[in-house]
């Protein structure tokens, strides 16, 4: 499972939201299997509940950086591909009113790629397809109260072969953390702390992610959260696609950061966050049978633009 690199979370973000295994047959994936949210500390006093209350129309515009900080990979070569930087511009509603919570399609309007200066030529041009192959995908979502996606729907075989998997994976694993933050039942303070535990597919990956959350500083409904997570992985053998499969020896990822949320809004205000990860797999194609060891370390920041509306100012 090659470079799991990044905390994962966007709403749908993306599209490759939806953590879940599908059949490679099927235009769609399941709802992701989600763990309850488990309150740990309830925080100081005043402790209030916090829930998303969105208006109908609502129209969120946003831009995602991804950033590779450091990668030392051994050998990763052709086969594997280069894991570049990305820029996404996203369209996210307008939403619309379902029990309990909302829908809304949420759209990859720009795609660009960053890729290392030192990355071969005939690499360049392969890596940057991949990424514009994301431009004007889109995934319908719907979101509960609680910031949990309770079901959706993202259209896949159009892109499959064109997204290369490690940019795939990279968008799932930023997907289930920080676009919406899940919500605690009971009423909190400052400094409360909530998890929320998740076995994750991603492709035909097994995996385990812990998402924990602690609530810095409210003000109205406005939250400021910090964010850690930590994905672990069994040795296992998994798909990337009808061509490629890895050989998992191991897998581990952590990442810390911060999220602004505004309850009214359908996509997190603001977010950073940096992950580290370390890999051990095979991968094995058609042609051969590759060992790959990796370790990556990668920034991500969230910023949103946002008003109620058809469109977004």
């Amino acid at each position: 499972m090659m470079s799991k690199p990044l905390v994962a979370s966007v709403s749908l973000l993306i599209l490759s939201a939806s953590s879940g295994c599908a059949d490679k047959k099927t235009t769609t994936r399941p709802e992701p299997e989600l763990g309850p949210v488990k309150l740990l500390e309830a925080g100081e006093e005043p402790r209030q509940t916090a829930r998303y209350v969105i208006a109908p129309e609502t129209v969120v515009r946003a831009v995602l950086d991804v950033v590779v900080a450091t990668t030392t990979t051994e050998p990763l070569e052709d086969q594997f591909g280069v894991l570049p930087g990305l820029r996404l511009s996203l369209h996210l509603g307008p939403t619309v009113p379902i029990q309990g919570g909302v829908r809304y399609v949420l759209r990859i309007e720009k795609a660009e790629s960053v890729v290392p200066e030192e990355t071969a030529g005939h690499l360049v041009e392969h890596v940057e397809g991949s990424v514009a192959a994301l431009k004007n995908m889109r995934g319908r979502f719907d979101v509960n109260e609680e910031g949990i996606v309770i079901d959706s729907k993202v259209p896949w075989t159009q892109a499959q072969d064109r997204i290369h998997p490690r940019v795939a994976v990279m968008l799932s694993n930023i997907r289930s953390v920080i676009a919406v933050l899940p919500l605690p039942e009971q009423p909190i303070g400052v400094g409360a702390v909530w998890e929320v535990r998740r076995p994750l597919r991603i492709w035909s990956m097994r995996l385990t992610q812990v998402s924990t959350y602690k609530l810095l500083e409210r003000t109205g409904e406005r939250l400021r959260v910090g964010v850690s997570v930590r994905q672990d992985a069994s040795p296992q053998i998994a798909d990337l696609n009808p061509k490629e499969e890895v050989h998992v020896k191991s897998y581990s990822m952590q990442a810390r950061g911060h999220a602004l949320v505004d309850l009214s809004q359908p996509l997190t205000v603001e977010a950073q966050a940096k992950s580290e990860s370390s890999a051990d797999f095979v991968l094995v194609t058609p042609n051969k049978s590759e060992p790959v060891q990796t370790k990556q370390a990668i920034v991500l920041r969230l910023a949103t633009k946002h008003g109620a509306g058809k469109t977004a100012p």
